[in-house]
Protein backbone atom coordinates (compact mmCIF):
# COMPACT_ATOMS: atom_id res chain seq x y z
CA UNK A 1 0.00 0.00 0.00
CA UNK A 2 1.54 3.93 -0.83
CA UNK A 3 0.53 5.50 2.23
CA UNK A 4 2.56 6.66 4.89
CA UNK A 5 -0.14 5.34 7.97
CA UNK A 6 -0.09 3.25 10.46
CA UNK A 7 -3.97 2.87 10.28
CA UNK A 8 -4.11 1.76 6.50
CA UNK A 9 -7.70 -0.65 7.33
CA UNK A 10 -9.12 1.96 9.79
CA UNK A 11 -9.90 4.55 7.34
CA UNK A 12 -13.21 4.09 4.79
CA UNK A 13 -11.14 3.70 1.19
CA UNK A 14 -12.91 7.48 0.20
CA UNK A 15 -10.28 9.22 2.82
CA UNK A 16 -6.93 7.25 2.64
CA UNK A 17 -4.44 9.44 1.15
CA UNK A 18 -2.02 8.28 -1.71
CA UNK A 19 1.02 10.38 -0.34
CA UNK A 20 3.65 8.37 -3.07
CA UNK A 21 1.50 10.20 -5.59
CA UNK A 22 1.32 13.43 -3.89
CA UNK A 23 5.38 13.28 -3.41
CA UNK A 24 5.73 12.18 -6.89
CA UNK A 25 4.32 15.25 -8.06
CA UNK A 26 5.78 17.85 -5.28
CA UNK A 27 8.61 16.34 -3.83
CA UNK A 28 11.25 17.41 -6.70
CA UNK A 29 9.92 21.12 -5.90
CA UNK A 30 10.00 20.40 -2.13
CA UNK A 31 13.59 18.63 -2.85
CA UNK A 32 14.82 22.20 -4.88
CA UNK A 33 13.65 24.28 -1.88
CA UNK A 34 15.08 22.91 0.85
CA UNK A 35 18.34 22.67 -1.33
CA UNK A 36 18.45 26.30 -1.65
CA UNK A 37 17.35 26.98 2.11
CA UNK A 38 20.20 24.43 3.56
CA UNK A 39 24.06 24.67 3.10
CA UNK A 40 24.53 20.87 2.31
CA UNK A 41 22.58 18.23 0.21
CA UNK A 42 22.28 15.93 3.25
CA UNK A 43 20.98 18.71 5.63
CA UNK A 44 18.40 19.38 2.88
CA UNK A 45 17.18 15.78 2.26
CA UNK A 46 16.98 15.71 6.52
CA UNK A 47 14.72 18.61 6.19
CA UNK A 48 12.53 17.81 3.74
CA UNK A 49 12.04 14.55 5.71
CA UNK A 50 11.14 16.26 8.55
CA UNK A 51 8.96 18.72 6.95
CA UNK A 52 6.91 15.94 4.95
CA UNK A 53 6.74 14.04 8.78
CA UNK A 54 5.04 16.66 10.27
CA UNK A 55 2.96 17.32 7.05
CA UNK A 56 1.43 13.48 7.28
CA UNK A 57 1.07 13.59 10.87
CA UNK A 58 -0.49 17.09 10.91
CA UNK A 59 -2.95 15.82 8.49
CA UNK A 60 -3.59 12.37 9.08
CA UNK A 61 -4.04 13.37 13.19
CA UNK A 62 -6.19 15.96 11.89
CA UNK A 63 -4.71 19.17 13.67
CA UNK A 64 -4.40 20.68 9.77
CA UNK A 65 -7.48 22.44 9.54
CA UNK A 66 -6.52 23.60 5.37
CA UNK A 67 -8.03 22.09 2.02
CA UNK A 68 -5.23 19.94 0.70
CA UNK A 69 -4.40 22.20 -1.99
CA UNK A 70 -2.46 23.97 1.21
CA UNK A 71 -0.24 20.92 1.83
CA UNK A 72 2.33 22.50 -0.12
CA UNK A 73 2.38 25.29 1.46
CA UNK A 74 2.28 23.72 4.65
CA UNK A 75 5.56 21.45 3.77
CA UNK A 76 7.56 25.31 2.26
CA UNK A 77 6.79 26.78 5.59
CA UNK A 78 7.80 23.46 7.59
CA UNK A 79 10.62 23.66 5.20
CA UNK A 80 12.06 26.92 6.04
CA UNK A 81 11.35 26.85 9.63
CA UNK A 82 13.68 23.50 9.82
CA UNK A 83 16.42 25.14 7.71
CA UNK A 84 16.48 28.14 9.90
CA UNK A 85 16.43 26.15 13.03
CA UNK A 86 19.30 23.87 11.52
CA UNK A 87 21.71 26.87 10.50
CA UNK A 88 20.86 28.36 13.74
CA UNK A 89 22.09 25.44 15.65
CA UNK A 90 24.96 24.90 13.23
CA UNK A 91 25.91 28.72 13.88
CA UNK A 92 26.14 28.37 17.46
CA UNK A 93 28.36 24.83 17.06
CA UNK A 94 30.90 27.00 15.07
CA UNK A 95 31.12 29.40 17.17
CA UNK A 96 31.71 27.47 20.24
CA UNK A 97 34.68 25.55 18.20
CA UNK A 98 35.86 28.94 16.50
CA UNK A 99 35.90 30.17 20.72
CA UNK A 100 37.05 27.21 22.09
CA UNK A 101 40.13 27.41 18.83
CA UNK A 102 40.71 30.60 20.48
CA UNK A 103 41.28 29.85 23.41
CA UNK A 104 43.37 26.95 22.49
CA UNK A 105 45.53 29.55 20.47
CA UNK A 106 46.15 32.05 23.53
CA UNK A 107 47.75 29.69 25.31
CA UNK A 108 44.95 29.27 27.72
CA UNK A 109 44.47 26.37 29.68
CA UNK A 110 41.34 24.75 29.79
CA UNK A 111 39.27 23.50 32.56
CA UNK A 112 41.33 20.13 33.75
CA UNK A 113 39.93 16.33 33.22
CA UNK A 114 42.07 14.82 35.10
CA UNK A 115 42.92 16.06 38.45
CA UNK A 116 44.27 14.57 41.82
CA UNK A 117 47.02 15.99 43.82
CA UNK A 118 48.95 12.46 43.29
CA UNK A 119 48.75 13.18 39.58
CA UNK A 120 52.10 13.91 37.86
CA UNK A 121 51.38 17.67 35.98
CA UNK A 122 53.12 16.63 32.91
CA UNK A 123 51.37 13.25 32.26
CA UNK A 124 47.71 14.86 33.28
CA UNK A 125 48.99 17.13 30.54
CA UNK A 126 49.82 14.73 28.00
CA UNK A 127 46.83 12.46 28.59
CA UNK A 128 44.59 15.24 28.14
CA UNK A 129 45.60 16.09 25.15
CA UNK A 130 45.74 12.58 23.65
CA UNK A 131 42.09 12.50 24.62
CA UNK A 132 41.38 15.81 22.94
CA UNK A 133 42.82 14.91 19.57
CA UNK A 134 40.49 11.89 19.65
CA UNK A 135 37.05 12.19 18.42
CA UNK A 136 34.29 13.16 21.16
CA UNK A 137 32.62 10.26 20.83
CA UNK A 138 35.28 8.18 21.71
CA UNK A 139 37.14 10.41 24.03
CA UNK A 140 33.98 10.32 26.13
CA UNK A 141 33.58 6.34 25.90
CA UNK A 142 37.28 6.80 27.55
CA UNK A 143 36.51 8.82 30.11
CA UNK A 144 33.74 7.09 31.09
CA UNK A 145 34.97 3.37 31.01
CA UNK A 146 38.24 3.93 32.73
CA UNK A 147 37.78 7.12 35.02
CA UNK A 148 33.54 6.99 35.15
CA UNK A 149 34.38 3.62 36.18
CA UNK A 150 30.87 2.63 34.42
CA UNK A 151 30.26 -0.41 32.26
CA UNK A 152 30.36 -0.79 28.44
CA UNK A 153 26.45 -1.31 29.41
CA UNK A 154 25.86 1.62 31.06
CA UNK A 155 28.00 3.82 28.80
CA UNK A 156 25.26 2.02 25.54
CA UNK A 157 22.29 2.86 28.05
CA UNK A 158 23.49 6.43 28.98
CA UNK A 159 24.30 8.17 25.25
CA UNK A 160 21.44 5.84 23.39
CA UNK A 161 23.85 3.67 22.15
CA UNK A 162 24.12 0.23 21.21
CA UNK A 163 26.50 -1.58 23.29
CA UNK A 164 28.32 -2.69 19.68
CA UNK A 165 28.75 0.69 19.16
CA UNK A 166 30.29 1.54 22.09
CA UNK A 167 33.10 -1.48 22.68
CA UNK A 168 34.30 -0.51 18.86
CA UNK A 169 34.61 3.67 20.05
CA UNK A 170 36.41 2.24 22.75
CA UNK A 171 38.42 -0.36 20.59
CA UNK A 172 39.41 2.80 18.45
CA UNK A 173 39.97 4.75 21.10
CA UNK A 174 42.61 2.29 22.26
CA UNK A 175 43.98 1.88 18.87
CA UNK A 176 44.24 5.51 18.57
CA UNK A 177 46.36 6.21 22.02
CA UNK A 178 48.49 3.63 21.55
CA UNK A 179 49.31 4.82 18.00
CA UNK A 180 50.08 8.42 19.70
CA UNK A 181 52.28 6.77 22.27
CA UNK A 182 54.18 4.62 20.10
CA UNK A 183 55.34 7.63 17.73
CA UNK A 184 55.58 10.20 20.88
CA UNK A 185 56.69 8.38 24.02
CA UNK A 186 55.85 9.97 27.45
CA UNK A 187 59.12 10.89 28.75
CA UNK A 188 59.59 9.70 32.52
Amino acid sequence: MNRMSSHPSTEPAAERIDWSAWLAEYGAQLLLYARQQCRSEADAEDVLQEALVQLVHAVEGGSFTGARDQWRSYAYTAIRHLAMDRGRREQVRRNYAAAQQEVQSEGVEETPWLSSAADDEYLRKRLESMLRKLPSEFAEVVVLHIWGEHTFQQIADMTCNKLSTITSRYRYALQALRKELEENPIES
